[in-house]
């Protein structure tokens, strides 16, 4: 009786997870530049059932019952890292990246995603894909929380005012003519190994051997040159339609484990009271 109880309450966890993920994309759908978690439940390995008993089957026989499910888990969001929507703003300051735009690799059939460095107030080095920036006291380049944009060197891009263009390439040139350098737009083949962090934040969880790379390090890049575009702002890839229908699907999924738990409760509850009872 008491596996059924257990198979129940891991589905009941296991849809809470995935609520809290939901509900986390649904809070993020107006956040510039974010993608959305997916998550899928997956099962526990099942249990094969043997009858026991002193004989033995017989021939061509078996004393095999069946499998028994042991539950069910959550896996933990996977980023999908689909371009969202682009909204234009005609601010200086709003830079949308240009993943759609990105060659597929002929030998993987992979697409890979493109992003901005920026430096922590830590002096760690992370990524993201939220183009909203500004221009500080000191006229440097930030991110909307207060992180430092890098340019080509890695280091600070100093544009003075928000008086200031960028090409598609990411070259920056000033009001005076001058330029400024170039944003440092790093580029992976394998999305999926990036890792959220803070507010917008990317950190690479793979093999540090193989970190992102600046676009003009990489071979298949060679002959693209639009990577980003100025006065656009890329919004959220959350589509609001099918989280809202998750969440509901999500809901009667946990309800209907709370209600196996309640079946439960109620026939032990039974057996104590009941069945088992000493007269």
């Amino acid at each position: 009786m008491f596996r059924g109880l257990y198979t129940a309450t891991s589905g009941l966890m296991a849809h809470n997870r995935k609520q809290q993920i939901l509900t986390n994309n649904l809070a993020n759908a107006s956040t510039p530049g974010f993608k959305q978690d997916q998550t899928v439940l997956r099962a526990f390995p099942e249990q094969l059932l043997s009858a026991m008993g002193k004989g033995t089957p017989a021939a061509g026989g078996s004393n095999k019952i069946g499998t028994l499910n042991t539950g069910v888990y959550a896996q933990e969001g996977i980023p999908s890292f689909l371009q969202g929507a682009l909204k234009e703003t005609g601010n200086s300051t709003d830079v949308a990246l240009m993943s759609e735009l990105l060659p597929v690799n002929p030998d993987t059939g992979q697409k890979g995603t493109i992003m901005y460095g920026v430096q922590t107030e830590n002096g760690d080095i992370r990524y993201t894909q939220n183009g909203q920036f500004t221009v500080d006291q000191n006229g440097v380049l930030k991110t909307s929380d207060g992180h430092t944009v890098l340019g080509r060197d890695l280091s600070p891009i100093n544009v003075g005012s928000e008086k200031f263009s960028i090409q598609d390439n990411g070259q920056i040139s000033l009001e005076n003519g001058t330029t400024a350098g170039s944003l440092w737009i790093g580029y992976t083949e394998d999305p999926a190994q990036l890792v959220k962090e803070g507010q917008g934040l990317l950190r690479w969880g793979g093999n540090p051997q193989n970190v992102p790379q600046s676009v003009e390090e990489v071979p298949l890049l060679a002959n693209s040159a639009s990577f980003v575009r100025q006065g656009f702002l890329e919004q959220s890839n959350v589509d609001l339609t099918q989280t809202m229908t998750e969440m509901m699907s999500t809901y009667r999924g946990f309800e209907s484990n709370q209600k196996v738990i309640q079946a439960y409760d109620r026939s032990m509850e039974k057996a104590v009271n009941e069945i088992g009872r000493i007269y």
